[in-house]
């Protein structure tokens, strides 16, 4: 059965977002990462530092080689569970959380939104694409055994794509996103935010970091309180970012969530 999913967007109430920061049209500064392999393809990168935007920021990159792993979605419909708790029961390595999602009765639903218009397509085989979200009986075929609709999209063929001026553009806060690379890796990035260690990013600012890492194809998912990475086997329950839900700068703020997109 193939996996479309077509999330809701749903603001976060009463949550004060940090000011908008424009974007300098200067290149961004060099990012000192922290490095660890996890396996043959799977690059764990860290870095927290005051390089980026005039602010602290706190960064996560998963990358991957699509050639040597594969990725999936795991998701639920009824209810909603953490990132770590999804992943961990599908016996993945690593994951990011997914796609928007409904926070009051649990699980994705139908209703449409204009920022949805990018597509984490995961299939045929190994492979992984960013896209312009095409219409539902586009992927509904073998050929596509899970398909993610989510946005808005970020990069498409290296150049940014333009985003109506609004707060959840514009405002910064928590983000979750994935890009293809010029040499064909997929990166997972976290970048944790409403915290005065993490400011978080605009997706303008999203958008220019991406460029920067490399990324020629690049799609925002949930962010917020969702973003989680996790890691098998590491501390913490696996949490490796700072997820903000307890409102503090440390591995335990994390927030249940619908979906999640798998490493293994």
């Amino acid at each position: 059965m193939n996996q479309i999913f077509r999330p809701a967007l749903l603001f976060l109430i009463g949550v004060i977002a940090l000011p908008f920061c424009a974007v300098s049209q200067s290149p961004l500064p060099s990012i000192a990462w922290q490095e660890q392999v996890l396996d043959d393809g799977i690059i764990w990168k860290h870095a927290h530092t005051e390089a980026l935007f005039n602010g602290w920021q706190n960064l996560n990159i998963l990358e991957v080689n699509p050639k040597k792993h594969r990725f999936g979605l795991a998701y639920v419909t009824d209810t909603l569970l953490p990132t770590s708790l999804l992943a961990g029961q599908a016996g993945a390595l690593a994951a990011i959380n997914a796609g928007f999602f409904n926070m009051s009765e649990g699980g994705s639903d139908l209703r449409k939104s204009e920022i949805l218009k990018g597509a984490l397509v995961l299939g045929p085989g190994k492979k992984v694409r960013v896209e312009a979200a095409g219409p539902d009986n586009r992927y509904q075929s073998k050929k596509y055994p899970a398909v993610l609709l989510t946005g808005p999209l970020l990069l498409t063929n290296g150049l940014p794509v333009e985003l109506a001026k609004r707060p959840f553009n514009d405002n910064r806060h928590p983000r979750t996103c994935a890009c293809v690379t010029g040499d064909k890796k997929v990166l997972l990035l976290t970048a944790d935010g409403r915290s005065n260690q993490a400011f978080g990013l605009s997706l303008p600012e999203l958008t220019a970091l991406l460029q920067k890492l490399g990324c020629k194809e690049a799609v925002n998912l949930d962010g917020g309180g969702s973003t989680t990475m996790w890691i098998k086997g590491m501390p913490d329950n696996g949490v490796v970012n700072m997820p903000s839900d307890n409102k503090k700068f440390d591995h335990f703020g994390e927030r249940k969530v619908a979906n999640a997109v798998l490493v293994y």
